[in-house]
């Protein structure tokens, strides 16, 4: 073999092996990634039952009858307020 063959027969074997232990690293990179995703995952689930179950404990507690009804109405008429107001209490019986 020739010098200039050597030397890149030299730099051939260096690059590969850098891109061995690039290699290497970047799957042990991936794996805690994996078990990083894995893990968070399985906090958002938690959180979502937790959730789910706050959600359900608080509309058995509440009762139909404890429930206030808000109800937002625009109304363009020409009676005057208490015309409107009147009607409405009424309305309510």
């Amino acid at each position: 073999m020739s010098e200039g063959d050597e030397g890149r027969s030299s730099y051939l074997d260096l690059l590969i092996s850098t891109l061995m232990e690039h290699e290497k690293n970047m799957d042990k990179i991936l794996e805690k990634l994996e078990k990083i995703s894995e893990a968070l995952l399985n906090v958002f689930e938690e959180a979502r039952l937790k959730t789910e179950q706050s959600v359900v404990k608080k509309e058995k507690a509440m009762k139909k009858d404890d429930l206030d009804t808000l109800i937002y109405m625009k109304l363009k008429m020409d009676h005057p307020l208490e015309h409107v107001l009147k009607i409405l209490e009424s309305l309510k019986e």
